[in-house]
């Protein structure tokens, strides 16, 4: 199994980081976590081949998770026609507008050279073949937002997941963009995990790590990297995570490939 981590910083890009993707191969299946741009790009550069994708996971509906979307749709014309089948496991509430977004730009789901299937996620159980099984659990990123929207008469809902993956006898979570009081994350490690990919943006590494260390967590993988942990501000987050932690991590960069 092969997690390969295609962007890696926050809301911004940086210039050494672009929005949040991770891709995780296995079995010649590939599977997307979020789609921040420039994912079609990324994913191509590195050598992936865009026949072997089979899923895309999106967390929430902000821009830096989401933005790649449409041109990764369009580059699907690269996959393997009609055979290839590819779903997208989308927020719920966004279904409609995502759908409608996509004819928009003249790459309607229908239209697709593969079969394109958009299926809305709630809480529970929301895709399974034969090589993977993946549920999702609420993250609690978007509560104020859904205020917000509401009072704005808006259909927004304010959905926002983790994904628990589990694959090859494996678990692996992605926790999706965090609350600061973890009170989210804390339903992400009660069980255990072989690997954890954990933002590193709206949750802080001296409250989180400690918080960690006694958790069924075998590897940590950090991403969505805010800016003070990039370049230089890196060692000390890495010196945070030797300080904290029992188990092994890694602090992602963009194109960073881990074998699992």
């Amino acid at each position: 199994m092969l997690i390969t981590t295609l962007g890696t910083s926050h809301g911004s890009h940086t210039m050494t980081r672009n929005n949040t993707s991770t891709l995780l191969e296995t079995g010649g299946f590939a599977y997307l976590i979020d789609c921040g741009e420039p994912v079609a790009g990324s994913y191509r550069r590195a050598g992936k081949d865009f026949g072997d994708l089979r899923a895309l996971f999106v967390t929430h509906l902000h821009a830096d998770h989401v933005g790649g979307l449409a041109q990764l749709t369009n580059m699907l014309k690269h996959g393997r026609g009609p055979e290839q089948t590819v779903t997208y496991c989308l927020p719920a509430e966004g279904i409609e507008r995502i759908h409608a977004y996509l004819q928009a730009l003249y790459i309607d789901p229908e239209l697709r050279p593969v079969k394109l299937e958009l299926c809305g996620v709630e809480e529970g159980r929301c895709y399974e073949d034969e090589r993977i099984s993946v549920s999702a659990l609420p993250s609690g990123h978007l509560e104020g937002l859904a205020k917000t929207y509401a009072e704005r008469g808006l259909p927004n809902r304010g959905q926002a997941f983790s994904y628990v993956v589990e694959v090859e006898d494996r678990r692996i979570a992605f926790s999706g963009d965090q609350p600061r009081d973890f009170r989210y994350l804390d339903r992400v490690v009660a069980q255990p995990l072989d690997l954890l990919v954990m933002e590193m943006t709206h949750i802080r590494p001296e409250e989180v790590l400690p918080w960690l260390a006694d958790k069924p967590v075998a590897k940590l993988l950090l991403t969505h990297i805010w800016d003070p942990w990039h370049g230089t501000g890196e060692d000390k987050l890495r010196e945070m995570c030797f300080e904290h932690l029992p188990f092994p991590f890694t602090i992602a960069r963009d194109g960073m490939e881990i074998d699992l």
